[in-house]
């Protein structure tokens, strides 16, 4: 069996005894146990998202139930949050420690007891007769299940109880205790003969505000606690206070999950009951209770401090030696004495490192489990757990962390420890923030260096076709001449222009000519397959500087190639016809450039080829054929004829016809029927019209069109809409 606790603060005394009751009694059952708790609390929004993200991590499938600790978390929205997710998501038996009867199982110590057994010993002992109870906010259950216990202690000893003169509802912090202790020396309120504090933290803070207000204790007033803390026993003068067992209640947590899982009722293996600290803030003897820490935390601290840590990973620039850093630094948070019962993995989302976007909802599909050598294993997310780690046959306890910065959600890190139920601390949450902001700097450092790549590319590459920018011709021509000398072949230049690109900028606008561009480049780089090297040259200029046999005439062919696949293109398309030109420059003329002068003949080269004479279908009248075929096609309505469009361009009927038929390789009369019967074939597939409507709105008659589109697609248009 293995069960999820969701915990916040684990490092805190009162927590981690909670959590060493849950796991202890869990142990002895042969339960396993997930953790999830997080390395911080802070209010601001987008460091808190990447906190509770972890929580979206959690498998239920895989876990039989789950104890949840609302009180570990200090931020109301944290407990809110939490309390809703398990609500919406969680199938499983749910035990959670507090007072609340909410929809889950609610599982608390008997703290009204042990705080009238505090109340009772001032009156009793120390024959206190006016007393004050500072408890937390008059809405919180646990504070007024500490105030029933006081109130319990008055009435039995037959003291006048009066929530206006007894009670402080404060919010268990320190602002509570600060305004009480002002309003005992501005003289607003009577000082008391001692104040029943319901927390350790506000029987601190009041001990010292009273201190600063010179009013002593436990001379001028006595001042109790309550939680047992460490805090409490530490303080001058140290605080009388009851200390719960919180071991127990996690124990009772246990157990009640295990009847909620198992229809089985148990009772703990032990019982651990609290006691009553008598000490010095109400003029007892110090009877300092013993607490078993098991670290040395001062010569731990120092460790830490002394390792550098933080800046051995931030100095690391490959995920490689990151992974190594992190496990040469392992023991800074764990304990020799469990050596090879603590196993400490970094998981990774797939895309922790994206420069376009960071995650921050959820986890990545597959997980990377790092090694210590930077090499990684896939796992899915959905398995929560590495398969090795699944292994156990004895009971352990996991514990997840989040691996993030700010809203950015790396993955998260996992400490697993074979059978020791108390053997988290501090260091251990310190050490996975460090490895949080060593990934961002990873991150960033990585994007940086991506950034500085694109920049040389664009210096070497043309951002937008992708081929070399001419600047770089001096540094390929030297060994790719020699190359050239070596395999006894010539080399030639040929430069190539799109003539007339401006214009279909004008006609169609600057996308429409930057797609053109880069099919263009696409295609004579699929034509140069001979080992050519391809240049931008200019606005629509490029250069191909390639090879071939002696007394060749491979170029020819090539350029050829390209002016046929370009046309090709064109009118797969629908594009206006533009024309390439082009110039050669051959072997006997470049073979002895140096890289001084190749830009200045590169660019001669292609200004030769911007002013070669144009071709018969390149004439005067081309652009004007052009913008003819493009309205053509875009208004397939109008009544063309031949005849019209010949008057258009102040030409004959017979010549227009025969540089029409040399410019595009088909007559003005197929052009026209074409675009008709593909705007038909348009409308039948996108619209409801009748065909008598698509007829009229390809400028036909209905019978007309009936055979025309037969005659072309052998079906009729109904048959063509329905076959769609």
């Amino acid at each position: 069996m293995r069960i999820g606790i969701i915990m916040g603060k684990i490092y805190k005394t009162i927590n981690r005894q909670q959590l060493s009751g849950i796991l202890e009694e869990a142990f002895s059952r042969n339960i396993s146990a997930c953790v999830f708790t997080v390395t911080e609390e802070y209010n601001h929004p987008m460091t808190a998202e990447g906190q509770k993200n972890l929580f979206r991590l959690i498998q239920f499938p895989m876990l039989d139930g789950v104890i949840y600790v609302p009180y570990s978390f200090s931020s109301p929205d944290y407990q809110n949050d939490i309390e809703r997710f398990l609500q919406e998501n969680c199938p499983k038996p749910v035990v959670r420690i507090g007072l609340e009867q909410k929809c889950f199982v609610p599982v608390w110590y008997h703290d009204r007891g042990e705080m009238r057994e505090i109340t009772r010993h001032l009156i009793r002992v120390h024959q206190c007769r006016k007393l004050l109870c500072l408890t937390g906010s008059a809405l919180n259950p646990v504070a007024r299940e500490r105030l029933a216990g006081f109130r319990d202690a008055l009435e039995e000893a037959h003291i006048p109880y009066q929530e206006s003169q007894n009670v402080v509802y404060g919010d268990f912090y320190i602002i509570s205790a600060q305004n009480l202790a002002q309003e005992f020396a501005e003289g607003s309120r009577p000082l008391p003969d001692a104040v029943v504090c319901a927390n350790d933290s506000m029987a601190v803070a009041l001990c010292d505000a009273l201190k600063k207000n010179h009013i002593s204790v436990p001379e001028d007033i006595f001042v109790t606690g309550y939680d047992g803390s460490l805090e409490s026993q530490l303080h001058s003068p140290a605080v009388t206070t009851y200390s719960t067992s919180w071991k127990q209640l996690g124990r009772d947590a246990l157990c009640q999950l295990y009847a909620l899982m198992t229809g089985k009722m148990i009772i703990s293996t032990r019982k651990e009951p609290g006691m009553l600290l008598c000490r010095e803030s109400c003029g007892c003897r110090n009877k300092s209770h013993p607490y078993k820490i098991p670290f040395d935390y001062s010569k731990l601290e120092a460790n830490y401090l002394d390792s550098r840590f933080s800046s051995a990973l931030f100095s690391c620039t490959s995920l490689e030696q990151f992974m190594m850093t992190i496990s040469q630094f392992l023991y800074l948070f764990m304990d020799t004495s469990y050596y090879m019962q603590e196993h400490y993995c970094l998981c990774l989302c797939e895309d922790w490192c994206s420069s376009h976007a960071f995650r921050t909802n959820g986890y990545s599909d597959k997980i990377m489990q790092m090694h210590q050598n930077g090499s990684y294993t896939l796992f899915p997310s959905s398995e929560m757990i590495p398969p090795e780690y699944q292994l156990l046959d004895t009971p352990n306890v996991i514990f997840f962390t989040a691996m993030h910065f700010q809203n950015r959600c790396f993955g998260y890190s996992l400490l697993q420890l074979d059978g020791i139920p108390d053997g988290i601390n501090m260091h251990y949450l310190k050490f996975c923030r460090d490895v949080s902001n060593g990934l961002e700097v990873l991150r960033v450092r990585n994007v940086l260096q991506s950034l500085a790549y694109h920049d040389y590319l664009s210096q070497v590459r043309d951002t937008l076709t992708g081929l070399y920018n001419l600047t770089r011709l001096p540094h390929i021509w030297d060994e790719y001449r020699s190359n050239t000398i070596l395999r006894k072949e010539s080399c030639f230049w040929a430069a190539i222009t799109i003539h007339g690109l401006y214009r279909l900028a004008e006609m169609g606008g600057a996308v429409f000519k930057d797609k053109l561009l880069v099919s263009f480049a696409e295609l004579i780089q699929n034509e140069c397959s001979h080992g050519e090297k391809c240049f931008r040259a200019g606005e629509s200029d490029f250069l191909i500087m390639g090879s071939e046999p002696m007394n060749s005439h491979y170029h020819h062919l090539l350029i050829q190639n390209i002016k046929d696949k370009f046309e090709d293109y064109q009118r797969q398309h629908e594009q206006v016809i533009l024309s390439l030109r082009y110039a050669i420059m051959e072997d006997q003329k470049i073979q002895f450039l140096s890289e001084e002068n190749v830009i200045n003949a590169a660019s001669v080269l292609v200004s030769e080829a911007k002013s070669s004479k144009p071709s018969y279908s390149e004439q005067i009248h081309y652009i004007d054929l052009c913008h003819l075929r493009h309205e053509i096609y875009q208004n397939p309505e109008e009544n063309w004829s031949t005849l019209i469009c010949s008057q258009k361009l102040n030409l004959s009927n017979s010549y227009f016809h025969r540089i029409y038929l040399n410019a595009f390789g088909v007559s003005c009369a197929h052009d026209i029927r074409q675009s008709k019967l593909e705007h038909a074939k348009f409308l039948l597939l996108h619209t409801t019209d009748t065909l008598q409507e698509i007829a009229r709105k390809c400028g036909y008659d209905y019978s007309h069109f009936m055979r025309a589109f037969r005659k072309q697609y052998h079906m009729t248009p109904t048959e063509y809409r329905r076959g769609r």
